[in-house]
This record gives C-alpha cells, sequence and structure tokens, in this order.
C-alpha cells in the first residue's frame, strides 16, 4: 500500500511517473509487471467498493506509467465517461491519439467517444486517414467509419467502407449485411430520383 500511495504523490505533485516500459534489465521488468499487476488488483478493489476518485488516479498513474498502451488509455478513459467527466475522457483520447499518431488504433478511442454521442460528423476525419496508413487499422475502426457515413447520409462512402472491409475479411458476415443495407437505401435513393 505504501508503493501505491507513494506512487499516487509523485502522480498528483505533478511529477512524472516511472515508465515500466525504460526498465533497465530483465529482473526489473519483471518487478515491474508484478508492481503493475498489483496495482491493477488495487483498482479493482476500489472499483468494488464505490472508490472512484482513487480508481481514476491510479488509472492516471498507470496510464502515466505506459503512454502507449491503449489499454491504459481507454480504462482511463472509459472510467472517467462512467462518471460523467466528459471533457476529461475526451482529453485522455485526444492526447493518446497525438501520442500515437503513428498507429491506427490510437484514433479509434477518440472516434467512438463522437459516435456514441452521436456526432458522426467527426468520425471520418479520424478513421479515414487509418485506411491508408501501413498498419491497417482493427475492423472496428472500419464499422464505425461505415456507420457513421451512412448516418450522415454518405451512403456511397458507406458502401466504399463495407467493400473494403470484406475485401479485407471475405467472410465477416456482418460486414456483408450491413453492406446490403446501404445497398438497397442506394437502390432506393435511384429510384426515387
Amino acid at each position: 500500500m505504501r508503493a501505491i500511495a507513494l506512487l499516487l504523490a509523485v502522480a498528483m505533485a505533478g511529477s512524472a511517473a516511472p515508465r515500466w516500459e525504460q526498465a533497465p534489465s530483465p529482473r526489473m521488468r519483471v518487478i515491474w509487471e508484478a508492481f503493475n499487476e498489483r496495482l491493477v488488483m488495487q483498482n479493482d478493489i476500489w472499483f468494488e467498493d464505490g472508490e472512484f476518485p482513487r480508481v481514476v488516479q491510479l488509472l492516471r498513474v498507470l496510464y502515466a506509467m505506459t503512454p502507449n498502451s491503449y489499454e491504459q488509455a481507454t480504462n482511463l478513459g472509459w472510467m472517467l465517461e462512467n462518471i460523467e467527466r466528459w471533457n476529461e475522457a475526451l482529453a485522455v483520447y485526444v492526447g493518446f491519439r497525438k501520442q500515437n499518431a503513428f498507429h491506427p488504433e490510437a484514433y479509434f478511442p477518440e472516434a467512438d467517444f463522437y459516435f456514441k454521442r452521436k456526432m458522426y460528423t467527426r468520425v471520418p476525419p479520424l478513421l479515414e486517414p487509418t485506411l491508408k496508413m501501413p498498419i491497417k487499422p482493427h475492423a472496428n475502426s472500419y464499422r464505425l467509419l461505415a456507420l457513421s457515413y451512412e448516418r450522415t447520409g454518405l451512403l456511397g462512402d458507406a458502401q466504399r467502407v463495407w467493400n473494403l472491409l470484406i475485401k479485407r475479411d471475405p467472410a465477416d458476415g456482418a460486414a456483408k449485411m450491413n453492406l446490403s443495407r446501404v445497398e438497397k437505401k442506394l437502390r432506393g435513393e435511384q429510384a426515387g430520383k
């Protein structure tokens, strides 16, 4: 518990928390991993007890220790959303995206934040460029992008993105069903003209 209190004090003082990825030796890395595991266990206890301010603070420490961790960023953002600190959650997602701009997965949490709030027009500028990155984004990025296009009435773009996902994963039955729905809407539009 003293180690957790010390880490919290360091984080609250504004000092940089230690980064476990920078452990100088394999032995030290094992120690950091065990320490990190213990912090996660403590966080689960605090969450179950409803100690949400402590949970948020410890999640901030974990995120500071591993700033490139998708899991840590989304855990912190998710918790902030749960306690309705929307601006803070968005700030975490934006910061994570900016810090990891080279990786397509860094764009998803922010895009998902906007999508859940029905701010569909903010999703394409985030996710469309990730389709051209050397590392291809997760299939959920394609889904979120296509659904955003559909909900903003850009059915041709929705169709294009569903086709890209099906080309990438021909066995994706849900993508095929979604594509079929969009194509029916497109045919309906064309018949109505």
